[in-house]
C-alpha cells in the first residue's frame, strides 16, 4: 500500500518542501541473489566465487601433477562450498518469528520493536547440543518519506529454544511508519554464502495492522489569549465567540423572553410581565471563555523543518485546550483534506476516515508536512464557515516587521483572522486578499514587538512563540 501510495504522490501537484529526516539505515549485502521460493533468497558473496575459483584451480593442478595432497585440499575446498550453502539454509528452516510492535508514539520518542525467535525443533532432545548461532534479525520499518528501515539489525548470537530481541530506533520524527519487511540472516558457520528469509507480516506480527503513528509533541497551554481573544469580541473582525464553555449564567441580562415550563419563577422580571400583560423572565449572558478554531497553512512560507514542526506542535496544543474546555474546535488545513485524492499531497492521502474530533485533528497533524506548488496552481482552500461566530485562530510564520530586534528563524505567530476573509466586498479587499502563494497576510493593528507601526490589516496577533516551551505559556 505505501508503494500505491508514493507511486501515486508523483501526480499530484504538491511536492514536500523539506528533504525527509536521515534515520534511515539499511542492511545491504552486495553479491548474487537466488530467489528459492517460499520468501527464501540465496545471496553468494563475492567470496564464495573467489573460493569456487580456487578450489577448481586446485582441482585443476592435481589432475595435471597427480598428487593426492592436492586432491584432498580440493576436496576439503568443496565440502566448505557444499557446506557453506546447506548449513545456512537448515538453521532458517528451524526457525520462526514473531513480532509485537506498538500502535503509536510521540515525537522525540524512541520506539521498541519485539522480536521473537522460536525454534520448531525446540522440544527436541537435540536442540541443546545444536543450538542456531548468530541470526540476524532485520525489522524494515520504513516511513511515508523514506525508502530504507529506521530499525538497525540485530545480531542473535545463540537461539536453544527461543530468544527474544528488542530493536530500538533512534529518536522518530512526527509522521506515519509501517512495518514492511521481517527476515533472518544465517551465513553460519563459513560465512560464503548468506540465507535470508521473509516472513508474512499479517501472520508474525501481533497486530492488525502493523503501522505505527507517531504524534506532534504538545504541551499544556495556560490560555492567557483567550481573555485578549474575549475583549475584541465586540470587533466585526474578530468574530469572537459564542461558543460557552461553561454553562453558568452570568449577573448581566441580554434580554427578556416569554415564560415557558420548566422556568425558574425566580426569573420572572414583575415590572416588564405588569406592562406587557404576559410573564417575562430574564435571560442572562452565558459565561465562559470563546471559542475557536485553528487553520495552518502548508503552503505558507516556512523558513526551515524546526518552524514548521513549532507550529505543528502549537496547533496541536491548541485543539487539546479546547477539549478540555468542553468546546469542540475545528481543524482546517490548506489544501483541503476533503479535495480529490488525486490531487492531495502523499501526506493526506491516508488519514483514517475517522469522524471529526482530536482523534482525527491528531491524526491529520501527525501527518501533515510543509508543502510547495506550482505558481500556476491553484490550492484547495476548506470552508472557514463564514456565519459561524468563532474566532478562526492560524499558525503561520513570523513576519519580520522590525529591524531593531530582528526574528528567529523558527518563530511562529498565532494570528486571529476573519472567516470572511477569502471573500473581501471590496475593491481595496480584493486587493490585500490572501495570496497562496504569499502564504497569510502580514500582520498589522496590534503587536508586542517595538518599533512595529501599526497599519489596518485583516487580521491580529494574540501571541508569538519562539521554542516549544514557551507553547505553555500562551
Amino acid at each position: 500500500m505505501l508503494s500505491l501510495l508514493r507511486e501515486s504522490s508523483k501526480k499530484s501537484p504538491y511536492q514536500s518542501k523539506f528533504p525527509p529526516p536521515k534515520l534511515a539505515t539499511e542492511f545491504n549485502l552486495k553479491g548474487t541473489r537466488v530467489p528459492s521460493g517460499g520468501g527464501y533468497t540465496l545471496i553468494l558473496e563475492p567470496r564464495f566465487w573467489y573460493l569456487v575459483g580456487v578450489v577448481a584451480l586446485l582441482y585443476f593442478m592435481a589432475i595435471e601433477t597427480g598428487k593426492d595432497w592436492l586432491y584432498l585440499i580440493a576436496s576439503g575446498g568443496v565440502a566448505a562450498v557444499v557446506l557453506g550453502v546447506l548449513l545456512p539454509l537448515s538453521q532458517l528452516v528451524d526457525l520462526d518469528t514473531s513480532c509485537s510492535i506498538p500502535p503509536d508514539a510521540v515525537a522525540g520518542d524512541r520506539l521498541k520493536v519485539r522480536v521473537r525467535l522460536m525454534r520448531k525443533s525446540g522440544k527436541s532432545k537435540w536442540a541443546k547440543y545444536l543450538p542456531i548461532k548468530w541470526i540476524v534479525v532485520r525489522t524494515k520499518l520504513v516511513g511515508m518519506r523514506e525508502e530504507e528501515s529506521v530499525l538497525r539489525p540485530i545480531t542473535v548470537d545463540t537461539v536453544v529454544n527461543e530468544a527474544w530481541v528488542v530493536a530500538q530506533s533512534p529518536p522518530l520524527e512526527r509522521g506515519v511508519y509501517r512495518l514492511e519487511e521481517l527476515e533472518t540472516y544465517s551465513c553460519f558457520p563459513f560465512g560464503l554464502a548468506w540465507w535470508s528469509k521473509s516472513y508474512d507480516i499479517t501472520e508474525t506480527v501481533n497486530v492488525s495492522n502493523p503501522v505505527v503513528t507517531v504524534y506532534a509533541r504538545t504541551l499544556g497551554v495556560e490560555g492567557n489569549f483567550l481573555w485578549r481573544l474575549r475583549a475584541a469580541g465586540s470587533s466585526a473582525l474578530m468574530f469572537s465567540a459564542t461558543r460557552s464553555t461553561s454553562a453558568m449564567p452570568s449577573s448581566s441580562v441580554r434580554a427578556l423572553r416569554e415564560f415557558v415550563t420548566g422556568d425558574s419563577p425566580r426569573m420572572i422580571h414583575w415590572a416588564s410581565s405588569a406592562k406587557s400583560g404576559k410573564l417575562l423572565v430574564r435571560e442572562f449572558e452565558s459565561e465562559g471563555l470563546p471559542g475557536y478554531d485553528v487553520l495552518i497553512d502548508l503552503l505558507s512560507p516556512w523558513q526551515n523543518e524546526e518552524q514548521f514542526e513549532l507550529a505543528v506542535s502549537l496547533a496541536n496544543s491548541l485543539l487539546n485546550l479546547g477539549f478540555r474546555m468542553g468546546g469542540a474546535p475545528e481543524l482546517y488545513v490548506i489544501p483541503d483534506p476533503h479535495e480529490r485524492v488525486d490531487l492531495l499531497p502523499l501526506c493526506l492521502k491516508d488519514v483514517p476516515p475517522t469522524p471529526p474530533g482530536i482523534a482525527r485533528w491528531a491524526q491529520i497533524l501527525a501527518r501533515v508536512e510543509a508543502l510547495q506548488v506550482a505558481p500556476t496552481f491553484e490550492a484547495s482552500i476548506p470552508d472557514f464557515g463564514g456565519d459561524n461566530k468563532l474566532a478562526l485562530l492560524a499558525i503561520r510564520p513570523a513576519q519580520e516587521t522590525s529591524d531593531i530586534a530582528p526574528l528567529v528563524k523558527e518563530t511562529v505567530e498565532m494570528w486571529v483572522m476573519s472567516r470572511a476573509f477569502k471573500e473581501p466586498s471590496s475593491a481595496a479587499e480584493k486587493a490585500e486578499s490572501w495570496q497562496r502563494k504569499e502564504g497569510l497576510p502580514a500582520s498589522a493593528g496590534f503587536s508586542e514587538r517595538r518599533g512595529v507601526k501599526s497599519v489596518p490589516s485583516l487580521g491580529r496577533i494574540l501571541a508569538t512563540v519562539e521554542r516549544f516551551e514557551d507553547i505553555a505559556r500562551v
